[in-house]
């Protein structure tokens, strides 16, 4: 009976390896943020995953070889009118698969990754949030005069919804790409 339960042990300790790695090679893409950048701590299970997959790589005997990465877009697109989308839960907030696909039309794909991450910090993928502290609005907490300056900038009416998911994201890249960079923000 011993010999069984081993085997079992065995048998899910490579499951949950094998995940592990599987993140890691799922974030190998992924730029690192610089400390201007950092959305907060290391998530344990990124630095757990890169370790062990170079513990996989090694004992393959292969190197893993440094991800290419993208040179940002000088333009992004220009969204010219407030775009209907039915991406949208009752609830007000996104489905994760949703937003990453609005942030992929805007962001490079070097940065797609880093783009989700700050999302999911800063508003937990919720499109009709509005900090009472600061007034910051939408899925990126956008300050409204930046909203402003940043629509204008786009060629936007000034009546562009801050709440629309497809044009918070696309004023969020303009601040990426034209604007402060990443550095406009701050989550951790």
């Amino acid at each position: 009976m011993s010999f069984h339960r081993f085997l079992y042990m065995a048998g899910w300790s490579a499951v949950i390896l094998l995940a592990i790695a599987g993140f890691a090679a799922f974030n190998a893409g992924t730029p690192p943020l610089t400390p201007a950048t950092t959305l907060g701590e290391v998530v344990w299970g990124e630095a757990a995953g890169a370790v062990s997959a170079q513990g996989w790589l090694a004992m393959a005997g292969t190197k893993a070889a440094a991800p290419e990465v993208a040179e940002p877009p000088t333009t992004i697109p220009v969204v010219t009118e407030p775009a209907t989308t039915s991406l949208e839960l009752n609830t007000g907030w996104l489905d994760s698969v949703a937003l990453r696909g609005l942030i992929e039309d805007h962001f490079a794909s070097s940065d797609v990754n880093t783009a989700v991450r700050l999302a999911w910090c800063l508003s937990r993928f919720d499109v009709d949030l509005v900090n009472p502290d600061s007034g910051l609005l939408g899925l990126f907490q956008i300050a409204p005069s930046d909203w402003l300056s940043a629509t204008g900038a786009m060629g936007l009416s000034s009546e562009a919804d801050p709440f629309d998911p497809a044009l918070n994201v696309a004023v969020a890249a303009h601040i990426v790409y034209q604007g402060s960079g990443w550095g406009y923000w701050t989550c951790g």
